[in-house]
């Protein structure tokens, strides 16, 4: 069974998402931790305004469901209370409905800002990181990875459906970023910018998007701040701006009009009194600052606000210039949902062949040993031997797969087709010892595990450790 516990902007405010915030360490020992004989495969996905957990859970039975959800919360937030306290808040999905929600997710539909143009980077970034125990920052593996092959096959139809929905569709049409519409709220409030000094603190792609957009909307005078001055350099030729060292930030700040923060810190990078006092060196103490918190977890100090003239717009602020700008892709959004549809459809067929593949897997076994010995015989290279075989029983099995999918979908037990197939086709000696399910709907653990590693010529390209190209 597949299911998601999810905090997101729907259902907690900003203070609450922060609480419930993975940071990358965190993130590292759930994914070394999380696994067990029961959960056997999670990815989190984190973004400014979610944060969301995965997993495929080898039983349908609700007791189990039950109790796996309360280990992944623990396991989330280390302890039983905290655990409990995250449950209170999260919203739980299963089955159709999860995959439903993250296909949803990656085509814009469930954003902040509708047909958010930066999801499918996040989403593919999130996958990597579960997948192959590479961090997003940097490329050392840790070597725990806590993937399989079902949430291999999710994340990769919710990628496609992004792409589908952003070049079949005009959801992502105009404006479709947290940081493009920052920049909207800051020209909304001083009007022309550019008679305003405006600061973009951090150059990753929510920072950039926002600097871009305050250029187009008229900013003349943009400076942009980052930890890697290089980064900053890049982006303020992009611009037509100036770059500040990481240093200056407070001072930088204290002289603007607007500042726009959007860095992936774990801690304020604007600090209330070294803002006040930048503030009274510059002379420009109670003169107009606009503040636009990007970041989760918060990166301006909440108490940057008590400060005469300062205004401080979060996450949670921004919702109501983004439910405005939403209304341009509206008529785009019953065409998305159809993709979200066909893409949902698509993944639960493939679930539910699961038991299908599990039957077939002693012939293609049989079989795969038969060819490669034949074909190492006459090549003389067990390599190419190897993958002979595998693409002649592939080939071979395409047909008898097909039938047992329909057999599947009918709901008929698998046993009598299966010990057909493998009367009909296995070498002889291959039938000893082959386990088949005495029902379709009753499968176990370890043949829930066999399934994993078995599929048909499609199947065989997707099941892979890390995410195949898409089309």
């Amino acid at each position: 069974m597949l299911i998601s516990i999810a905090i997101d902007f729907r259902h907690a405010d900003v203070a609450t998402r922060e609480r419930f915030h993975l940071s990358e360490e965190r993130l590292a020992q759930l994914y070394q931790t999380v696994r067990t004989d029961v959960i056997t495969e999670a990815a989190l996905i984190s973004t400014c305004n979610r944060t969301e957990l995965y997993a495929w859970v080898a039983s349908d039975a609700p007791e189990v469901i039950a109790r796996s959800v309360q280990v992944l919360a623990r396991r989330w937030m280390r302890t039983r209370a905290e655990g409990e306290a995250l449950l209170k808040v999260a919203c739980l999905r299963e089955g159709r409905e999860a995959a439903e929600h993250i296909i949803r997710i990656a085509a814009g539909l469930e954003s902040q800002v509708l047909g958010d143009g930066q999801i499918l980077g996040q989403l593919k970034t999130a996958y990597k990181r579960a997948a192959t125990g590479v961090s997003a920052p940097g490329p050392k593996a840790t070597g725990h990875t806590a993937t399989g092959p079902v949430l291999h096959r999710l994340f990769e139809t919710a990628l496609r459906a992004g792409k589908r929905v952003q070049t079949e569709t005009a959801l992502t049409a105009g404006r479709n970023s947290v940081g493009a519409e920052a920049a909207l709220t800051a020209a909304q409030r001083f009007g022309d910018l550019a008679m305003a000094r405006c600061v973009v603190v951090g150059a990753g792609k929510t920072g950039a998007r926002a600097a871009k957009q305050l250029h187009k909307l008229g900013a003349r005078d943009l400076v942009i701040v980052n930890r890697t001055f290089e980064n900053a350099v890049t982006l303020a030729a992009m611009v037509g701006g100036r770059a500040a060292e990481w240093d200056t930030r407070h001072v930088e700040a204290a002289m603007a009009d607007v500042v726009v923060v959007a860095t992936g810190s774990e801690v304020p990078v604007l600090e209330a009194p070294r803002l006040a006092l930048a503030r009274e060196a510059c002379a420009n103490t109670g003169y107009a600052l606009l503040l636009l918190d990007l970041s989760l977890p918060r990166n301006v100090d909440p108490q940057a606000v008590a400060m005469p003239g300062v205004t401080l717009v979060d996450l949670d602020s921004l919702s109501q210039p983004v439910l405005a700008a939403e209304h341009m892709r509206r008529e785009a959004v019953p065409q998305a949902v159809s993709i979200c549809t066909q893409e949902v459809e698509a993944f639960l067929d493939w679930l539910a062949t699961m038991p299908a593949r599990a039957a077939i897997r002693p012939l293609r076994a049989a079989l795969e040993d038969v060819a490669r010995r034949e074909v190492a015989y006459h090549a003389k290279d067990a390599h190419v031997a190897e993958r002979a075989a595998a693409r002649i029983v592939a080939k071979l099995l395409a047909g008898p797969m097909a039938a047992l999918r329909r057999a599947v979908q009918r709901g008929e037990p698998l046993d009598q087709h299966a010990m057909m197939l493998l009367e009909m086709f296995a070498p002889n000696g291959a039938l000893a010892d082959v386990p088949v399910a005495s029902d379709a709907r009753e499968v176990s653990a370890p043949q829930r595990e066999a399934t994993s590693r078995i599929g048909t010529d499609a199947d065989l390209a997707s099941l892979q450790p890390s995410l195949s190209p898409l089309p």
